[in-house]
């Protein structure tokens, strides 16, 4: 995979963290599980962060490891496969604790090239 190709994946991740930070906005937990918009705005923001993981070599993944790919492909996979059950707290939580800083961790990968 061309190098342009899966730097362009990442920034997808990025926008997505920016997406997700945008769409929780000052709600609270109790406001964000209530707004059944945000929730499904949120979830499907998620979906596609895991789903660029997906697209990232694995040299790239390998030469990054303080960043939690499988993590986010294993939330990714339980959102599509039993997003019924899908707590909106849980999405909130992740998002204010998980995102923040993952997001440098991501922008730091754009441009490196492993050796």
């Amino acid at each position: 995979m061309s190098p342009e190709l899966w730097q362009s994946r990442v920034r997808v991740m990025v926008e997505d963290i920016d997406r997700i930070t945008a769409f929780i906005g000052d709600l609270s937990r109790d406001e964000f599980i209530a707004n059944e918009q945000a929730v499904f705005a949120v979830s499907y923001a998620f979906v596609r962060l895991g789903e660029a993981v997906h697209h990232i070599p694995a040299e790239i993944a390998d030469a990054h490891p303080e960043i939690e790919w499988g993590d986010i492909r294993h939330f990714r996979n339980f959102m599509i496969h039993v997003y019924h059950a899908v707590d909106p707290g849980r999405l909130y939580d992740t998002a204010k604790d998980s995102l923040p800083p993952l997001r440098p961790k991501l922008e730091a990968v754009i441009g490196h090239e492993p050796k």
